[in-house]
């Protein structure tokens, strides 16, 4: 059930646009209604689009993802999208088709993939014991746009955002198990 994340009007998401400007950041997952309406007018604005394509179905049609400036996705949502089952293909059809997007394709228990253009980054995971997979992602997102916005250099970013997430994945719970920079730094 989608309950307000599918009520929300072409009036709101004007006025709550209306507060950003031109490299202002928009992360976006498709859990809201009018999702193309979103990206079409930050797009407008000039605005950063990061999307993570989940949960991915037909809403996703509509949006023009020529758009979006990065992907945040994982190999279910990357064959989706592309129709390729293998990592280095997706990435290749990811290209192909979005030559002006970056790419963050997350491979489970292989790590991460970074591309944009002809740059590649491979991350490996952090192995711990996991108690709890529930926030990995969301963890892993957090803390790599954080080290985007921080103008922190990509291999570190993935870095500090696989260590976030293996440290959450350690813990019981959603919100409680994201750990503090302190923590992931120290770690």
């Amino acid at each position: 059930y989608g309950g307000a994340n599918r009520s929300i009007t072409r009036e709101y998401v004007d006025e709550v646009l209306g507060n950003f400007e031109k490299r202002d950041i928009l992360l976006l997952q498709n859990e809201v209604n009018l999702l193309d309406y979103i990206i079409d007018q930050a797009y407008e604005r000039g605005m950063m689009i990061i999307l993570n394509p989940s949960p991915y179905d037909s809403a996703l049609d509509g949006c023009d993802f020529s758009k979006i400036s990065m992907f945040l996705l994982n190999e279910v949502e990357g064959e989706q999208i592309t129709g390729e089952n293998d990592a280095e293909n997706m990435l290749e059809k990811l290209q192909a088709m979005y030559p002006k997007a970056r790419v963050v394709l997350t491979l489970g228990g292989e790590g991460s993939v970074y591309q944009y253009k002809e740059e590649r980054y491979r991350q490996g995971i952090y192995k711990v014991k996991a108690v709890d997979t529930t926030a990995a992602g969301d963890t892993f997102t957090g803390y790599f746009i954080s080290s985007v916005i921080d103008g922190v250099p990509v291999p570190e970013g993935l870095a500090l955002a696989a260590k976030a997430a293996a440290i959450a994945v350690s813990r019981q719970g959603a919100a409680a198990s994201i750990p503090s920079r302190e923590e992931v730094i120290k770690e």
